[in-house]
């Protein structure tokens, strides 16, 4: 019954054909082309592309991290920039990869991007340096009940704040330590710290960095200075990693008041007072006071505990 009836199906459908005119066909047959060609020109063509031309993560190349930096660079700008979306035919897709990058946290600027053969792309970056500590310890009125927010915030030398999961308690000791009262972020991780006191005192850190190890510098206290003649109104204090010696330093490279001596004249008194033996007959911090020019003669503590 059923082989029977499926020869009378393919008889009426003919019959059906023979009675359509031609034109009809011949319009159903461009119809379904042009359905066709923008079905795949809009949707496989995408999906070939995407498929053939889209970033690998095996195939990106980028600058080798220093070792300060513990988490991978490459890999978070891969995921969370959506790297994998971008096609390397794109008029845009350096700039696009460029500006991923220069998005992380740890990340100053992207220099190159370039593409090879084989689908690879590779990344010039420069990566953020450390410069600095800075401590924050103040009451978070927001949570409920309030409470003591406290510990070291990594800055690079632009006052950058850097990722803080990448550093250990024992990092800490590595930086100057920047103390100045009431600190606290004012952005996020990735932006400006926010503070004009640890912005003096970074300028400081990065001048006397190669001289802080060997010398055993450890921390730089901030001051308001009533007395000010100069620019900038907060004077500095440099410790010791034991606090057994202060330096008042008075105010930042290049913003000196007047009758200050200049930094290097600073730095060249500092460094020949160091090397002289403590009295072995004083309990006391010793101190100086690099402030004025007629004082050689140290001054007693100014850091305020």
């Amino acid at each position: 019954m059923d082989n029977a009836a499926k020869p009378d199906l393919r008889s009426r459908m003919a019959g059906i054909l023979q009675h359509v005119p031609g034109s009809a066909l011949l319009f159903a047959g461009l119809l379904l082309a042009l359905l066709g060609y923008f079905g795949w020109y809009y949707y496989g063509a995408d999906h070939l592309d995407h498929a053939l031309y889209s970033l690998k993560y095996e195939k990106l190349s980028v600058t080798p991290q220093p070792a300060w930096i513990k988490t991978n660079v490459a890999e978070d700008v891969f995921h969370n920039g959506r790297l994998d979306r971008i096609s390397l035919l794109e008029s845009r897709a350096n700039a696009a990869i460029a500006q991923a990058f220069e998005t992380h946290s740890w990340v100053k600027s992207t220099t190159r991007v370039s593409k090879a053969v084989g689908g690879k792309v590779m990344v010039d970056v420069v990566y953020r340096k450390p410069a600095a500590m800075v401590y924050t310890e103040y009451l978070d009125r927001e949570k409920d009940p309030p409470r003591l927010v406290k510990g070291f915030y990594a800055i690079d030398e632009d006052a950058t704040v850097l990722p803080t999961p990448d550093f250990s308690g024992e990092d800490t000791w590595n930086y100057f330590m920047i103390h100045a009262d009431d600190a606290r972020l004012a952005g996020a991780i990735g932006m400006p710290f926010g503070d004009a006191r640890v912005v003096e005192a970074l300028r400081l850190a990065i001048y006397l960095q190669k001289y802080r190890e060997p010398h055993q510098l450890q921390e730089i206290w901030v001051q308001h200075d009533g007395f000010a003649s100069g620019p900038s109104p907060w004077k500095l204090c440099v410790t010791t990693k034991d606090r057994s010696t202060e330096i008042v330093w008075g105010h930042a490279p290049q913003s000196e008041g007047r009758g200050e001596p200049p930094a290097e004249e600073k730095l060249n008194r500092m460094l020949a007072w160091l090397k002289q033996p403590p009295a072995a007959t004083s309990s006391e911090p010793r101190s100086l006071d690099l402030r004025s020019v007629n004082s050689a003669v140290p001054v007693s503590s100014t850091r305020q505990h």
